[in-house]
């Protein structure tokens, strides 16, 4: 990898944005060559924010779940939460098809539920920019069941909405009869020795800021604990490829999963270019043809996190560009970054 170009390329990217810190690392798995290009105050074990990169991890703790015979991909929802507390969660047209919602549905983000995050009435995610605020999940179920729904479950549709996720991590504490960060370190930080990966529980934890541009650092610790599995995950760049290796090359589940979660549909046009799997994204580089541009799997989070690896060049990229006002600055850079590094393996 030519370090110097893709340094200058790191550097007018971060100086273009007007970026405070943001960080970078790659690593090429046939020969274990890993870079890093930083900028500001951060380095490889710095904690940030994930938000939606939190999703890997639970998807991981999904799939050990089948693995152990706990639930399968065609559970039903209502198999481990009470329907009185969950009914009338998904209705369309005057119908209630909550008890149709499966485990493959949630991780798929096949649910037709709506994204109350960003969807009005209630668009929390501004909300949450004006103020820190908390939400339980009772709150959530509220708010969805006051939000009709797009398309019945099951469809071949994939719409992207944090309640399948925060439902993924009630089932999670379910079945196992601990919380969501006890699984997250037991499950994933101590058997990849992770020493800064968690999801905090507490405002007494670190629960780094975000950045918002001209409103500076927000402090936000009631947002990002309320989002657990959604999005209240913290790790660093270093952590991140740790765990993204094991997460690519099936180490914490078994490995035939892969042909399970590689059925990717288009999200709704305001995540557009972005194709969604089973628990992760898909999206695609190059000017080529849509089978010969580069691909990268992976997630990417309002924070700017992201933990994505490139089959087709077998380089991992995990980091953050820190801007939840621009958070698809970390998608671009990576563009950039692979097709650099693209035209040297012409």
């Amino acid at each position: 990898m030519n370090t110097e170009k893709l340094a200058s390329l790191f550097d007018n990217f971060v100086a273009k944005n007007h970026l405070p810190k943001a960080i970078l690392e790659i690593q090429n798995s046939k020969d274990n060559q890993q870079i890093e290009f930083k900028h500001g105050d951060i380095t490889e074990d710095t904690p940030f924010a994930l938000a939606s990169v939190t999703k890997l991890w639970v998807s991981t703790i999904i799939m050990q779940l089948i693995d152990e015979r706990e639930l399968t991909y065609n559970s039903i929802v209502t198999d481990f939460l009470p329907i009185k507390k969950i009914n009338g969660l998904h209705h369309f047209l005057n119908n209630d098809y909550t008890r149709k919602i499966t485990v493959h549905d949630l991780l798929f983000h096949r649910t037709g539920l709506p994204n109350v995050f960003f969807e009005e009435p209630f668009k929390l995610a501004t909300k949450i920019i004006e103020k820190d605020n908390s939400y339980d999940f009772e709150d959530m179920l509220l708010k969805v069941k006051k939000t009709e729904a797009h398309f019945l479950p099951g469809e071949r549709q994939a719409y992207y909405a944090d309640i399948n996720f925060l439902l993924l991590g009630k089932i999670i504490e379910i079945v196992t009869k601990i919380s969501l960060s006890e699984n997250v370190e037991e499950r994933i930080a101590e058997p990849l020795k992770l020493t800064r990966s968690y999801i905090p529980e507490t405002e007494l934890a670190t629960i780094p800021p975000y950045y918002f541009e001209e409103l500076g650092y927000l402090n936000r610790p009631k947002a990002i604990i309320s989002s657990q599995a959604a999005g209240a995950g913290i790790s660093t760049a270093n952590d991140l490829m740790i765990f993204l290796k094991a997460f690519i090359q099936g180490k914490l589940f078994d490995k035939r999963h892969w042909d399970e979660i590689k059925d990717y549909l288009p999200l709704q046009a305001d995540y557009a270019p972005v194709y969604y799997g089973g628990g992760h994204m898909k999206l695609h580089a190059g000017q080529h043809n849509l089978d010969e541009k580069l691909t990268f799997i992976g997630h990417s989070g309002l924070s700017g996190a992201f933990a994505f690896y490139c089959p087709e060049l077998d380089l991992y990229l995990t980091g953050t560009t820190d801007n939840i006002k621009r958070s698809q600055l970390c998608i671009h850079l990576m563009y950039i970054m692979l097709l650099e590094l693209e035209k040297e393996n012409l």
